[in-house]
């Protein structure tokens, strides 16, 4: 099966992270017209630009949350943070406010912003980057966990009040991916627990099905799927990919 995606306009939030690689390469090769947000890898950035074409915004979405006035017809809701390892108790309110600033009331604002035009196009597609923590609960984790349930929530509402208007909007749930952020987590572990990076990691293999962890690509290529024109019947879904740890 084919994709092409017919020159639309997409919007990738958190671009310069591994997924975010990912999405941008897969929907440029597909014939997207890609912008995509990033909070400070310049260079990275750059390298994108001149490699795929897309066309790179920087916006800190911590403070600030303008975004472009642009004909939208595809957004890929995929910046997020994951900072908390306390637990519910020991949560900060900085640690509080900014996961749910940026993993969810960031994709509620961008959702909001580029929805009328996609009513007006009778068309439109809204994937959000979820995680299976959308699904269940981690412990130390009580701002993720509530930001990514919450994201489900916003999934399945904006679904059943646009899917009239030719709108979809679904969420993908990956388990852990092959990632800067796993590695960013693991270093962290080693430092807080003194636990080694390949031993955290080898004991997160055994705890999965498949295991391994899933390629960025993977979630790219879900998500270009659930933009194209295969998948207008497919809405208001949370689709896992996690290699079978939740099945």
């Amino acid at each position: 099966m084919e994709i092409n995606i017919n020159k639309k306009t997409v919007l990738i939030t958190g671009g310069t992270g591994s997924v975010g690689m990912a999405l941008i390469e897969v929907f440029c090769q597909n014939g997207g017209d890609v912008v995509f947000q990033y909070y400070s890898n310049d260079e990275r950035a750059q390298e994108l630009q001149k490699r795929f074409g897309a066309r790179p915004v920087k916006i800190d979405f911590t403070s600030y949350d303008h975004l472009p006035d642009l004909d939208i017809d595809i957004v890929v809701n995929n910046a997020g943070v994951n900072i908390t390892k306390s637990t519910a108790i020991n949560v900060s309110p900085e640690e509080w406010q900014k996961t749910l600033r940026i993993n969810l009331d960031i994709p509620y604002k961008i959702i909001l912003k580029y929805l009328p035009n996609m009513i007006s196009k009778k068309w439109g597609r809204i994937i959000n980057i979820s995680s299976i923590f959308g699904l269940r609960a981690t412990t130390n984790n009580l701002p993720y966990n509530v930001s990514k349930h919450g994201l489900a929530g916003l999934t399945k509402s904006i679904a059943k009040e646009y899917a009239t208007y030719g709108i979809t909007c679904n969420g993908i749930c990956p388990g852990t991916i092959e990632s800067e952020l796993m590695e960013r987590i693991a270093q962290r572990k080693e430092k807080d627990f003194g636990i080694a990076k390949d031993e955290y990691f080898r004991s997160i293999r055994e705890s999965i099905p498949a295991r391994r962890f899933a390629k960025p690509i993977e979630i790219a290529q879900l998500a270009l799927y659930l933009a194209s024109e295969y998948a207008g019947y497919i809405n208001g879904t949370s689709l896992v990919i996690d290699g079978g740890v939740i099945a």
